[in-house]
């Protein structure tokens, strides 16, 4: 064992973005904090004769409480003073030891700010939190996705980046999975499609696709995987 090696971390917050109900994304300058709380996820325990037998936690809704010092002008107009505040998107950047992380963060609806006043100080508002998760490309439901910029390609975050942030050519806004899984799939170096009838094309380079002979090639790629000696499954890495 090595016990001076520096384990996985997560440390500080940046690059928050508020995606309002229609309309471009604006940067949250005054963001500093979002809590994740775990209460909303419950567990469930089976017991048979007094002896418990089964124990599997069910992941609840992604719910916590955003801190801020200020908050963008569209946030104010579009959820602060509207009688009934509509749901928005947000994001924000963690940095970890090796890279860092975008939190994608949909469906979130905020229940009113606790306030205080005081002479000389200037104290950060404080919004409770939770989010209605849907249906993501036919997983489990989610309303909060992670994308890891140590496991994905450069070029990968490169195009991501410039859909949240927006570019010349790009308005800000909060990418559906649908959108996020084509960015994705444009980035990947083995790319797979479904013909729909039956037949599949691989598009990859050399080190992923070799011929054999005329008719027979071979994948050696992580993603091509063996079920058995005659099955396989196979996605776009």
């Amino acid at each position: 064992m090595i016990w001076d090696q520096i384990g996985c971390y997560e440390s500080g917050l940046d690059r928050g973005v508020f995606y309002p109900p229609s309309g471009a994304g604006e940067a949250w300058n005054g963001l500093t904090s979002v809590k994740e709380d775990p209460s909303d996820s419950d567990e469930q325990v089976r017991y048979l004769d007094g002896v418990r037998t089964n124990h599997r936690r069910r992941l609840g809704y992604f719910s916590g409480t955003i801190e801020a010092y200020t908050y963008p002008e569209s946030f104010y107009d579009d959820v602060l003073t509207q009688r009934r505040p509509p749901s928005f998107g947000f994001s924000y950047r963690v940095m970890t030891n090796e890279s860092y992380k975008i939190h994608l963060v949909y469906n979130t609806k905020i229940s009113p700010a606790n306030i205080s006043h005081k002479q000389f100080e200037v104290d950060p508002f404080s919004w409770d939190f939770t989010s209605l998760p849907f249906q993501v490309l036919e997983e489990r439901r989610s309303a909060h996705l992670i994308v890891d910029a140590a496991k994905a390609y450069s070029s990968t975050m490169e195009d991501l980046e410039a859909v949240l942030y927006g570019s010349d050519t790009e308005i800000p806004h909060l990418p559906l999975p649908e959108e996020l899984l084509a960015i994705f799939e444009s980035n990947a170096i083995l790319q797979i499609t479904d013909n729909g009838d039956g037949t599949w094309t691989a598009i990859g380079p050399d080190e992923a696709i070799v011929m054999l002979d005329a008719t027979t090639f071979e994948i050696t790629w992580p993603s091509a995987i063996y079920i058995d000696v005659v099955s396989y499954t196979i996605s776009s890495l």
